[in-house]
């Protein structure tokens, strides 16, 4: 079966989705190529781990879920900052962490690779093996 237009098919066009998804742009500021590149392997083998599988190119639905997992990694590695506050001249400036138990991207993004794998035309384990959760523990 053909994989339909819009099917990720590289890690190329998997890291474009993902700055799509996150709004990260490539730059020392937000997310580095090179960060960007060890945040998709990392996520490849969060999920390898999980399904034994590395076809996420091959099937729509792992594709997606290996997408949503990168972005919740770009997530955590962009907004996990330390600083609450501090002040530069009569200026203020209030940082916070990501609140995974609000965070309505989180939420999306955690919903996206369980469905992706559940709709998944690979033969995975479909127990609760593979879900994932959006926790405190994992992001912030």
């Amino acid at each position: 079966m053909a994989l339909p237009p819009f099917a990720l098919t590289s890690d190329t066009e998997l890291k474009d989705a993902v700055r799509d998804k996150t709004s990260y742009n490539d730059s020392a500021d937000e997310m580095p190529a090179t960060q960007m590149d060890g945040l998709l392997d990392d996520a490849k083998r969060v999920l390898y781990m999980r399904t034994e599988s590395d076809k996420w190119y091959n099937d729509v639905g792992y594709g997606q879920a290996l997408s949503a997992l990168t972005a919740m990694k770009a997530k955590a590695a962009v907004e996990n900052v330390n600083i609450q506050s501090y002040g530069i001249g009569n200026e203020n400036v209030m940082f916070s962490n990501a609140d995974p138990e609000s965070s309505q991207q989180l939420t999306a993004w955690s919903a996206e690779i369980n469905e992706g794998i559940e709709k998944s035309n690979l033969n995975f384990d479909k127990g609760g093996s593979a879900s994932f959760s959006n926790t405190s523990s994992y992001i912030g």
